[in-house]
């Protein structure tokens, strides 16, 4: 328990439920940030995120209050900044943030008189050398001090920054550094405020934890979205609460026409074993640090293909060849199987379907399966 006067704890308990109170998928860190900067009383506050490529670092985001370079800028700047993959940024390995240095408040000295006089980073706790306390070796230390003589200063001397103290904490989730935040100011920051931003550190650890899974889970929507489209019915991902969060074409269809009656429907079967309800659900979408969702699907019966191929042969022009091949195509066969049940070369079959992408009007197969169960 980190002890904190009466005031300081009042102001964790306001940046707290500020954290916990802001809506899942917003953008809470400028909020956040702005909220830290008063609290540390500091003249700038900053965030931002390292995605590590195979060459080179990327910044994931950036965020900053009390900047006077507009959020672009802020951003391509430190970009650019960022060193090849495997070099230090600064005292730490953005890939391999040192233990000694995750989730740790701490406080550091100007930049500009730390490489002009070699003074070392402040920490105020613990015994012996200051790289130690770092979690680096000495020979770890003189390589970061060139590190920091080359892209971090280059960067704090573009934003203006190299003159002022810094307070700062790498967030980790283990081993993994989910972001950078820290203030800024001309006078050194005290014990008192590294101990709050210190208490405030696992509050800010689960909101940036929850962020990243959700721009993760983002990423995977589109193949999400192509999936379901696939199955040739009304599917829709929901929460428990049974509000609806993604639906493919046909079931926005379903929804529209009856969003009350097939909401009730939904919760009811979220509520019932499997198979019991007028729906039926697949199971919990399960993403660890966020809520259970769940995909649900359409009562109705699978889609006999062969009612509708003498429709959409006529439709799109279709030879007798290639309505045999899209027969198959619809029932989820591959071009290998397809061949042996036609008992010709697979080659051939990878021709069919070409046509039939052509004549559909799609680029891709899952889009022509798409298109022949909407159609």
């Amino acid at each position: 328990m980190i002890d904190l006067i009466s005031e300081d704890q009042r102001l964790l308990q306001e940046l707290e439920g500020l954290l916990e109170g802001l809506e899942p998928g917003s953008e809470a860190l400028p909020t956040v940030l702005a909220a830290l900067r008063s609290a540390l009383r500091a003249e700038r506050t900053a965030a931002y995120g390292v995605d590590v490529g195979p060459d080179r670092y990327h910044t994931a985001f950036v965020h900053g209050v009390g900047f006077p370079q507009p959020p672009s800028i802020l951003a391509e700047a430190f970009d650019a900044s960022l060193p090849p993959a495997g070099s230090r940024f600064g005292y730490f390995d953005p890939a391999r943030p040192p233990l000694a240095q995750r989730n740790r408040a701490m406080r550091f000295s100007p930049l500009g008189i730390s490489e002009t006089l070699r003074a070392l980073p402040i920490t105020g706790e613990g015994e012996g050398p200051l790289w130690e306390r770092l979690g680096l070796s000495e020979a770890e230390w003189e390589h970061a001090r060139t590190q920091l003589a080359g892209y971090a200063f280059n960067l704090y001397r573009q934003l203006g920054l190299e003159q002022f103290a810094q307070l700062r904490v790498l967030v980790c989730e283990g081993d993994m550094m989910l972001g950078w935040v820290g203030a800024f100011r001309a006078e050194p920051f005290t014990e008192r405020e590294q101990r709050l931003l210190q208490a405030l550190t696992p509050a800010i650890q689960r909101r940036m934890a929850m962020d990243r899974r959700l721009r993760e889970a983002g990423l995977l929507g589109p193949a999400l979205g192509a999936a379901l489209e696939v199955l040739g019915r009304p599917a829709w991902v929901v929460t428990f609460s049974g509000r609806v969060m993604h639906a493919n074409k046909a079931g926005q269809a379903r929804w529209e026409q009856d969003s009350q009656a097939l909401a009730t429907q939904v919760r009811e079967c979220l509520r019932s074993p499997p198979g019991a309800g007028p729906l039926f659900s697949s199971g919990p979408l399960r993403t660890q640090g966020l809520p259970d969702h769940y995909l649900v699907l359409d009562p109705g019966p699978p889609m006999d293909p062969t009612s509708r191929l003498p429709v959409l042969t006529q439709r799109w022009g279709l030879t007798a060849r290639e309505a045999q091949v899209l027969e198959h195509v619809v029932q989820g066969e591959t071009n290998k199987a397809i061949a042996l049940h036609l008992g010709c070369a697979e080659r051939t079959v990878e021709v069919h379907v070409t046509h039939l992408l052509n004549k559909a009007q799609v680029e891709s197969r899952s889009a022509l399966i798409s298109r022949f169960f909407q159609s």
